[in-house]
Parts: structure tokens; sequence; C-alpha cells
């Protein structure tokens, strides 16, 4: 009579045939702590026991930071590929040489556990000592390398067609620092066609990209948009999973993967719907790399390309400030914004400083008197607020308080007084900090304003309202009233 396996023999039976108890079994001996699983794990490891299975060819998986892709589709992946095949042959590229490295080390490390060789018996060759490049006796390999980098002398996988034999692995290729980099993108994205295929051993070893998308023209952007001319099986997860959500129409060389998770956060014991509302307060950031939805940066009504990022503020004649104040403070109310705007010497108008929160009442108050006190050392011609409901109240207040203040009379609607704004902004005269804390807030602020109300509009308010009274605008200016 033949014996019943035991709890251990199935554990790595499961682990054989599925890259999610692969990972559930690895995990614990690897780090020494239990594999915390999303419901999100279950969905990128099916897609990936496809590739495994040579069902898919060309992936692309996108979803936010810290969900643990490398873990899955890099570490886990590649090794529970040597299991399948010890001979197989994998290229690995990511960001930086380092983190290559570290990669490469995690999986050599994980095929060296006692526990994966009574999977599947795996040796590296004993003279392999660089993390970056080595071999096992039974014909595989890996090289694990920057991106931006050399990857020469390794192919991915080999000639047997009928079997899987190894893979081209791209995770993150592109630094979240360099993504507003034209030069860093177009090096990196051109590597796609003159590199990364011709580093295939043939037409259908796979590759796999997975990432955080970072702008509209980031690698995963131009693999979608016909870059290589492939069409691409993409598995796109959200921070938030919305139900009804369709696949943009401009992705036209991406084939989406249906995920069947329910509506809300993706995973909610990393991030509830609370911890995702405060992230939104970095609109582009939320948009981009937690949404996977990073907008063009054409934008919907300026033209983005005429702003003056600049480093070091020009010579100025004399600074005021501008505030929007939100009508209620509810989390998906508007924020209150409070800016600092200099007129600058050479005719243009430019943004230094900027607060931004919901505030009730008393402390809407505090931070406009501190946000008044910390600028006092400069020639600030006062303190424009839109007079309607919170505005209204903070004028009388800050009026009592000696703060020189006035009201604005809003009496155009935003699309008209955006349509105003925008030859200024086309035409180089708006002048705003390329590295300060609140940039990408407002740049993707700027990007999607369409004046209908489409998202946030509570920095771009006050910018319509200092380039309205700094630069002409429709009319209507504060000088002389201070």
């Amino acid at each position: 009579m033949n014996a019943l396996p035991t709890k251990r023999q199935l554990l790595r039976e499961r682990a054989r045939r599925s890259t999610l108890a692969f990972m559930r079994h690895f995990f614990p001996p690897r780090e020494g702590m239990g594999f915390i699983e999303g419901p999100h794990h279950a969905v990128i490891c099916r897609v990936l026991d496809e590739v495994l299975a040579g069902h898919r060819h060309r992936v692309i998986i996108t979803l936010p930071p810290g969900y643990t892709k490398t873990e899955a589709a890099v570490v886990n992946f590649i090794a529970r590929g040597f299991a399948i095949n010890p001979a197989a042959r994998f290229i690995h590229a990511t960001f930086s040489d380092d983190l290559a490295r570290e990669n490469s080390e995690k999986v050599k490390s994980l095929i060296e556990l006692e526990e994966f060789a009574a999977l599947q018996p795996v040796t590296i060759k004993t003279d392999t000592k660089a993390k970056d490049r080595w071999k096992t006796d039974q014909g595989g390999g890996m090289l694990a390398k920057a991106a931006g980098g050399p990857i020469t002398g390794f192919r991915a996988g080999y000639m047997d067609p009928a079997r899987f034999t190894g893979a081209l692995v791209i995770d993150d290729p592109l630094k979240p620092d360099d993504a507003f980099s034209p030069a860093k993108r177009a090096a990196v994205n051109k590597r796609a066609t003159n590199t990364f295929r011709s580093r295939l051993a043939h037409e259908r070893v796979p590759i796999v990209v997975i990432m955080q998308r970072l702008h509209s023209d980031d690698f995963v952007g131009h693999l979608l948009t016909g870059g290589t001319g492939e069409v691409w099986d993409h598995l796109d997860l959200p921070v938030l999973i919305e139900p009804g959500s369709e696949y943009p129409r401009e992705w036209t060389h991406g084939r989406p993967i249906p995920h069947d998770l329910p509506a809300g956060p993706l995973w909610p014991a990393k991030q509830d719907a609370a911890e995702i509302e405060v992230i939104r307060a970095d609109a582009y950031t939320f948009a981009s790399q937690y949404m996977q939805r990073p907008v063009s940066i054409a934008g919907a009504l300026f033209d983005m390309g005429g702003i003056n990022w600049y480093r070091d503020l020009p010579a100025v004649d004399y600074y005021r400030m501008y505030a929007d104040t939100a009508q209620k403070t509810g989390q998906r109310n508007d924020y209150s914004v409070f800016q600092l705007w200099a007129k600058l010497q050479n005719g243009g108008a430019a943004l230094v400083d900027q607060v931004r929160g919901k505030w009730e009442a008393p402390e809407l108050e505090t931070t406009a008197a501190a946000f008044w006190g910390k600028h006092k050392g400069k020639v600030v011609r006062g303190l424009a607020v839109e007079d309607k409901v919170s505005g209204t109240g903070l004028i009388q207040s800050l009026r009592r308080k000696g703060v020189p203040i006035e009201p604005i009379q809003r009496d155009r609607d935003k699309y008209t007084r955006g349509l105003d704004a925008a030859p200024w902004i086309a035409t180089g005269q708006v002048y705003l900090p390329a590295e300060a804390a609140f940039t990408e807030a407002l740049r993707y602020e700027l990007q999607t304003f369409d004046g209908l109300g489409t998202g946030f509009d509570d920095q771009v308010d006050p910018l319509m309202d200092a380039i309205a009274d700094m630069l002409g605008g429709y009319g209507y200016s504060l000088d002389g009233i201070f």
C-alpha cells in the first residue's frame, strides 16, 4: 500500500504548480516571517503562471509602489522558472545596477535553500562570484543589469520553443526622479527596440514588464502606444478599484487582462480607504504611481510647454498673496490654498510659496496669519481672497488683525477665466518652482484643468487670480488698493 503524502510533500507539490503557493512556501524560510497576502497577489501570480506555461509572451503589470511587485514578478517568478527548468536563462533589468544585483542575489539565495533543493535540485557553478551574473551547473543562468546599461554576451532563453527556457524581466526601468527628464525617458524607451528584443534567443521568449506608472511617456506608456509594434497583455491594478472604468483608448497596443477584483482598495490591509484619501493630496503622484493613469504633459486647457520652471527666482518687483478657501472641510471637498506670488522685473509673474490644507474657520484664520507672518520681511502688497462663504469670514477676521486684505469678486466661470489665463502661460510669462514640495500636485492640476469641474482645482483658482492681477488677465487689478 502506498503511503499517503505528508503535509510537507503536498506543500511542495503545490509550490511546484503555482507561483502563489511558491511564494507562500518559500517566503518564511527566506524572511523569517509569514507571507502577508493581498487579493492582488493571486491575480498577479495567475498571470505569471500563464507566462511560465507558455500562454503569454508579452506581459505588462502595473501597480502601486510597495505592493510586492518585485517579490512576485522578479524574485519568485525567476526562482520558480528555475524550478520548472534548471537550464532556464533570465535577464533582469531595473533602474540601477545596485538594485539589479540585490534582486539577483535574492533569486540566487532562494534556489540555494534546502527547501528549494527538495523541490528541484539546482546548483550554482562554483566559479560564479559576480552577484549580477551567474550560471547553474544545469546550463542555466541569470544576468542582472541597470536598464540603461550594457546588456551583452548573454541572451534570455534558448532555442527550444516547445518549453519554457527563461525570460526577460524588466522591473521599474526608470527612477521616479527621472520621470520628467525627456532625455532619460527617451534613452530607456529606445532600449525597448534596439537592445531588449535583441537579447531574446527567439521571439517567443517572454518579456515581463512590471512597474508603477510615472509619466504618460514612461516605458509602459511607450509600449502601450505601439513603441515596439507588439501587442502587450496588460494587468492594470490601481490602488483603488473603480467599477466601470474604461481602458484608455490611446493604449492601442495594450490588451487588458480581467482581474475580477472587488471595488475599493486594492490591498485593504496595506492601505484602506482613509489612507488612500490622504495620499490623494499629492494629485500627480496619486494619478500616476497609485492609479496608473499619468496625464498627458500637453494638459487639458493650458499649454504646459510654456511654463517657466525655475530653480532660482528672477529679480522681483513686489509680492502679493492670493487665497482660495473651501466651502467645507470634508474628505472629498476642496482644499483651502494660500499662495505668495512675485511680480518680476522682467514683466512675468512667479509663484514663490504655497500652503494647502483642509481647515475649519479658526484654524483657517490661524494658518492665514501664519503664512502672512512667514513673509512679513518681503514687500507684500496684501492678501486677496475670494469674498464667498469661508472667505468672507476670513476677510473680516484678518482685517481686525491689521492684515491688508482685499476681497475678490469672481464674476466669470472657471472655464472663461482659464481661457484668459492660458495665453500668459503659453507665452512664458508664468514662472513656477521646479522643485517645491507642492510642484507635482500643482503640475497635475494644471495638466487636468478643463474648467468644467473635473477633479481638484483649488491651486489653479488663486493662480488664475494672480495672472489676472499681475499680468492683466481679464481686466481686474488690485494695484493701488493696498
